[in-house]
């Protein structure tokens, strides 16, 4: 396993991380014998950085995160995530100490190492999301409380939104870390640019979070499963869920990722799921590839093309010249 600086935090975390997400579902809704050996298996092959959030399956995930790693007396970094709404910003130093507390109390811990805001960050507020002025001011204020409390050793804000908003709380927000949309079906937070015109351009986040110091934890890089390029989803396996960029809607990705398919074949790879994992590990300042497991076989999986190290350069422009020109 590859380790990587996790921004300017000073941890050493795996290239891959284990993500507990509704997506891939093992955490959510997986047998608990299942949910342990999956983590056993990620300790084993060298994955230190553990996901979750209390929106998970309505703390579940917390749960049995915590469970499998304390029944397996395992040594690792945990994050976790809280959120708060619009109308709550005033009092955002309490509701976020709370609602961190609480899933402090699921997992089974005294503290966690990041604490991420789980917020949309847009100009304006909207109705998960938080306005920019606030994230910058009150809410990153309150973060930091939690920082100072000794409840987490860094804090993170998901990078979701307005790209314009996120921009600036990179610069002015003080967070450690950023959870980064990034695949190789929209590379825009590393290749600056919407690759067909629709999908959101976040013209280079990623490289900006990572020039401010900031640990970049790349999230969707499976693109909620649309990558496996089949529609057909394990049983395990949640709904894709929301649309969380312009252009990513599940059917239309799943579209995009057929296209990759030939080139994944010529490069000798299993597929385009190991093409997006390889193609994320390329990518200069990305700290981890957060992957949602539904079950042990993917895991191992993917950990074995992991294994395969990064794409090389001449791959990953012929994967960003496929996907640019399909659109």
């Amino acid at each position: 396993m590859e380790y990587r600086e996790l921004g300017r935090t000073g941890l050493r975390i795996s290239a891959v991380g284990f993500g507990s997400g509704n997506i891939g579902g093992l955490m959510v809704r997986g047998e608990h014998a299942e949910q342990r050996a999956a983590v056993a298996l990620a300790l084993e092959r060298g994955v230190n950085y553990f996901d979750t959030a209390a929106q998970y399956g309505e703390g579940r995930s917390e749960e049995n995160l915590g469970r499998a790693l304390r029944e397996l007396g395992a040594q690792a970094y945990v994050g976790t995530k809280v959120r708060l709404g619009a109308d709550q910003v005033a009092d955002a130093r309490q509701v976020l100490r709370r609602a961190l507390e609480d899933g402090l109390r699921r997992l089974g811990r005294y503290g966690v190492d990041v604490c991420t805001l789980h917020n949309p960050v847009t100009l304006a507020p909207g109705e998960r999301a938080l306005g920019v002025d606030d994230v910058c001011g009150p809410v990153a204020e309150g973060m930091r409380a939690l920082r100072d409390a000794g409840l987490t050793r860094f804090v993170g804000f998901t990078g979701l939104g307005d790209t314009a908003a996120l921009q600036r709380v990179v610069r002015e927000g003080g967070f450690d870390t950023v959870q980064c949309y990034f695949n190789v079906l929209n590379p825009s937070a590393g290749y600056p640019g919407s690759p067909d015109g629709v999908a959101q351009d976040f013209d280079g986040l990623l490289d900006q979070a990572a020039a401010a110091g900031l640990g970049v934890l790349a999230i969707r890089v499976m693109a909620a499963g649309a990558l496996a390029a089949v529609p057909t989803r394990h049983p395990t396996a949640g709904d894709p869920g929301s649309v969380l960029a312009v252009g990513s809607e599940y059917a239309r990705d799943l579209a995009r990722a057929e296209r990759l398919r030939p080139l994944a074949a010529e490069l000798g790879l299993a597929g385009p799921l190991e093409l997006a994992l390889r193609f994320v590990l390329a990518k200069p300042g990305v700290s981890t590839a957060l992957l949602g497991p539904s079950d042990r076989a993917q895991l191992a999986e993917a950990l074995d093309w992991a294994e395969r190290g990064p794409l090389p350069p001449d791959a990953v422009a012929r994967a960003l010249a496929v996907v640019r020109e399909g659109g």
